[in-house]
């Protein structure tokens, strides 16, 4: 199963046409928009899905959440927040818990998300923003993520992120990518393809 995610919206058809090239799947659509859009129902070749994603620990807006959209994400912009994604019911993804600072992730959180299958996602256009000594801080602490979670024994996505269909990337250059950071090859194409199958077997 090809499953990437977007963070733009699909009405247009674009994202239809280029993830039909890229072999996609399935698309996740996400936003922090109160009211999640879901894709207008159109003769798509993909099939898209929506996910919301909170910035900040809300309990009542993770209740809320859950009725509005297929997924529920949350960015780990902090240990406070990657702590409280791991601890609460109903959460599907932790995105990108480091950035060029630091790490937010250790091990004691990492161990609570395999405990709750919750996976942790890695967005590729985070990276194609940053440039410089922001970017090769942001490739470190990315790495150390990676690392933790793979000790931990955490499942992984990586995908595109994309805020645009210029952004938009094929599961071989996320896997790609996956190396880079440190997975091997076998580890980095299940968390570019095949680990999209079990995360999506959650809305059965």
């Amino acid at each position: 199963m090809a499953l990437n995610i977007i963070r733009f919206p699909v009405e247009d058809g674009m994202a239809d046409e280029i993830s039909k090239k890229l072999q996609d799947d399935c698309v996740i659509t996400a936003t922090d928009s109160v009211q999640p859009q879901k894709p207008a129902v159109g003769n798509y070749k993909t099939k898209f899905l929506s996910c919301l994603i909170l910035q900040n620990n809300d309990n009542n807006a993770l209740q809320k959440a859950r009725k509005q959209s297929d997924f529920i994400a949350v960015r780990g912009s902090s240990p406070e927040m990657c702590a409280w994604a791991a601890n609460s019911k109903g959460v599907d993804l932790l995105l990108q818990p480091f950035s060029s600072e630091k790490c937010f992730l250790d091990m004691q959180t990492a161990n609570v998300l395999l405990q709750n299958n919750v996976f942790v996602c890695v967005l590729f256009s985070d990276f194609l923003e940053a440039d410089g000594f922001r970017l090769s801080q942001l490739i470190k602490n990315a790495a150390m993520c990676v690392k933790l979670c793979e000790s931990a024994g955490v499942k992984m996505l990586f995908v595109s992120g994309a805020r645009n269909e210029s952004q938009m990337r094929a599961g071989k250059d996320l896997a790609s990518f996956a190396v880079l950071l440190g997975l091997k090859k076998e580890a980095a194409l299940k968390s570019a393809r095949a680990n999209g199958k079990d995360f999506l077997e959650r809305l059965k």
